[in-house]
């Protein structure tokens, strides 16, 4: 897989204090194309860290999580499943937290969750979709005794689901894996004709596949791909002028790069 999203700290290092550690940790190869990254982020808050805590961001990146609340006294409030996120959320930490995620490709999310993503509607409980199993695997994953043996277990749950879902239930329809293999492989840059073109199909046809299965415009995720791949590109050569970087990914001038990044990001790039 060649679209790996990113999320502020990874281009914010300021972000990180004594009180606050983000990470992401890679998939092994057979889940590479189903799992962009696990991920941990906690807080430890004190009365003197809250008193100049910085505001925190989470961002569009195309990806949809299983995020574990390591400090929960049960799965039914410690395990829930993202949404869609088509703007950027700021929140500032109150108190000390402690969560574990799995960041997925849409296109994985309906053979992991068996529930396609047009379904899914803010925050859910993981058991509203797993049911039992998901006090296991929420039980399983708070019980290991490192980060390591952590994501053993989660991925071995998660191979067990890929190797044993019914394939007619919860397989995508071909249209929307080609469609999106194609706009991660562009990095998002091309428009709707150059993808119908490509996947020999009619923009309407693959408007009505996109908000059928993931309840989502195709443009609206060209964007967001194309928006990761700029922040990909800025974490990769730092010191690349931002007039390069919108030369580079098919914004129009200067003004068109600033904007659309502003409505994902909420600050513009001179602000990080």
């Amino acid at each position: 897989m060649i679209y790996r999203p990113i999320q502020p700290p990874k281009l914010q290092s300021h972000l990180l204090h004594s009180y606050y550690d983000y990470q992401e940790y890679a998939p092994r190869l057979a889940l590479q194309n189903t799992v962009a990254c696990y991920w941990s982020s906690t807080f430890q808050m004190s009365s003197s860290t809250l008193s100049h805590a910085s505001e925190y961001r989470i961002i569009p990146d195309g990806c949809i999580d299983i995020i574990f609340d390591m400090d929960a006294v049960s799965a039914t409030q410690g395990a829930f499943v993202s949404s869609w996120m088509s703007t950027y959320e700021v929140f500032y930490p109150q108190q000390s937290m402690n969560f574990f995620g799995i960041r997925m490709y849409i296109e994985a999310v309906q053979a992991i969750l068996g529930y396609p993503i047009a379904e899914l509607r803010g925050q859910m409980l993981l058991e509203e979709l797993w049911g039992y199993a998901a006090s296991d695997f929420w039980e399983q994953t708070l019980d290991a005794p490192d980060i390591k043996s952590r994501i053993d277990r989660i991925e071995q749950r998660l191979l067990q689901v890929l190797y044993t879902y019914d394939i007619h239930s919860r397989s995508i329809h071909p249209l929307l894996s080609n469609s999106l293999q194609l706009m991660y492989a562009q990095r998002g840059q091309m428009d709707l004709a150059a993808l119908a073109h490509e996947v020999h199909y009619s923009e309407r046809t693959i408007r009505r596949i996109f908000q059928q299965e993931l309840g989502i415009r195709p443009k609206e995720v060209l964007d967001i791909i194309r928006f990761q791949s700029v922040l990909q590109a800025m974490y990769r050569f730092p010191q690349l002028p931002m007039s390069e970087l919108a030369t580079s990914y098919g914004y129009y001038d200067q003004s068109h790069f600033i904007n659309n990044f502003q409505r994902y990001y909420g600050l513009s790039p001179s602000q990080l």
